[in-house]
């Protein structure tokens, strides 16, 4: 059985609303035997006769009627597509992630205004850590993520967004970094796909300090409390450390601990101009 075609649809419609197969013709701008051939063809698939002949006139067909309802919406729909990307109208679906802190303190800052604006954009966004982030991008499940950097790929291209800072987190009693004792400390961190985790046990191994041991806490409120409790310290960025949680707390900026910058990173095959007027926007409303 062959496919139904647009074509045929649009030539069934013009002919049911103009009245005649050489009205239809005059509409559609072709001759009356192309519109007789395509209902012909369109009769043959649907297995029905729209029309009945009678004395060189058409008359629609109780099947006919019927199928002009389904046929009619269709053409429609069809009619929209094609205009569907309008000039300076960007319109798609874009797949985000991004880091924590981008979700706390950088995106509720610009992601409204992009949607006020862009109101045809629908966006998509998760919640993961840095390396899964990037593993997504290369594995085409995200268009977009904002994540640490810069990252140096051949496939992915990134730019900068905001930086934010780390802080050495401690008990209120502690009074400096040089009277923690390592030995007898926990660091609690989120799990090995965190950037901020590597930063700073990599900060840790070049100053030749060894704690009792890390333990994975994927929750700041969780880990705040147990070094509220003395059970340890750790390392936070300091959009997720607000006054209120600091209470009880010393919060410590060592000169050698790095800053984590924060970048919007996608594919280079996949730099779509709606995905880089996300990134134009997001970026323009840091700067």
């Amino acid at each position: 059985m062959d496919s139904l075609k647009l074509a045929q649809l649009r030539f069934f419609c013009a002919v049911m609303e103009a009245g005649s197969i050489v009205a239809a013709s005059r509409r559609l701008n072709c001759v009356a035997s192309n519109v007789t051939a395509r209902l012909r063809e369109l009769e043959q698939i649907v297995g029905q006769p729209l029309f009945l002949r009678e004395k060189g006139r058409l008359i629609e067909t109780p099947a006919g009627r019927a199928f002009y309802a389904q046929a009619h919406e269709v053409v429609q729909k069809a009619s929209a597509l094609e205009h569907f990307f309008e000039p300076d109208v960007p319109r798609g679906v874009l797949r985000l992630g991004a880091l924590d802190v981008a979700l706390h303190h950088f995106l509720p800052q610009r992601l409204p205004s992009f949607m006020q604006a862009f109101a045809d954009v629908e966006l998509h966004l998760l919640k993961r850590a840095s390396y899964t982030l990037e593993q997504m991008l290369m594995e085409r499940e995200l268009d977009l993520a904002l994540t640490d950097g810069p990252i140096e790929h051949p496939l992915l291209q990134s730019r900068l967004v905001f930086t934010e800072h780390l802080r050495l987190v401690a008990p209120a009693h502690v009074p400096s970094v040089a009277a923690i004792n390592w030995a007898r400390t926990d660091v609690l961190l989120f799990n090995s796909d965190c950037f901020y985790r590597s930063v700073f046990e990599s900060w840790m191994k070049k100053n030749r300090v060894t704690p009792r041991r890390i333990q994975t806490i994927e929750s700041y409120q969780v880990i705040f409390a147990c070094v509220r409790a003395g059970l340890g310290v750790c390392c936070c960025p300091d959009v997720m450390l607000p006054a209120a949680q600091a209470q009880g707390l010393h919060v410590m900026t060592p000169p050698d601990l790095p800053a984590a910058p924060v970048y919007c990173v996608w594919r280079r095959d996949g730099a779509t101009p709606l995905l880089i007027r996300f990134v134009d926007h997001l970026r323009g409303c840091a700067e």
